[in-house]
């Protein structure tokens, strides 16, 4: 009898250890898991960040580039912004085919809504600019930039600064 209950015993013993293991076990798996999750949710963050700078990078268009600048430009003054479009669909009448207008002045809105610093666009598109647009093209460019940024009065002195630093990309 007390080798059955010897028997019992260290069966009961076994399970109870058994027991305890599987829970740690599960627990290190959830811990893993929460790991892997914050992992994953920074790598979507990261993602999520080359994305939004990805609009800017996927415009090959001049055209397309000056209209996406001039909206960033014209973000400087938001009170302002739907006369600035108004100047923008105006002066880009004639370079932009009026059934295209609509679409290239959302798709450059969209593309520009997370730009911080209106010298950004400059940057990203001077070699466009440069490559693709002769003096005369460059000196329109500009005009329209400062047609912009006269909107409702004098350039704010953002503006001014971006207006410099475009006249000095361009022309130099």
């Amino acid at each position: 009898m007390h080798l059955v209950g010897l028997l019992v015993m260290v069966l009961g013993g076994a399970a109870v250890w058994y027991w305890r293991f599987k829970m740690v076990r599960e627990a290190g798996s959830e811990v893993i898991d929460s790991i892997e999750r914050m992992r994953g949710a920074y790598k979507r963050k990261q993602f999520r960040q080359k994305a939004e700078a990805a609009p800017l990078a996927s415009i090959a268009d001049p055209a397309i580039a000056a209209v996406a600048f001039f909206l960033a430009l014209a973000a400087e003054k938001p009170h302002a912004k739907d006369q600035a479009s108004a100047v923008i669909r105006t002066r880009m009448n004639g370079i932009i085919k009026p059934q295209d207008m609509d679409e290239v002045m959302i798709f450059a809105d969209w593309a520009t809504r997370h730009v911080v610093n209106p010298q950004d666009p400059i940057r990203r598109f001077r070699d466009l600019w440069l490559n693709r647009l002769d003096i005369a093209e460059r000196q329109e460019l500009i005009a329209i930039a400062d047609a912009v940024a006269s909107v409702e009065g004098e350039p704010t002195p953002e503006q001014a600064e971006t207006l410099q630093t475009l006249r000095r990309t361009l022309l130099n």
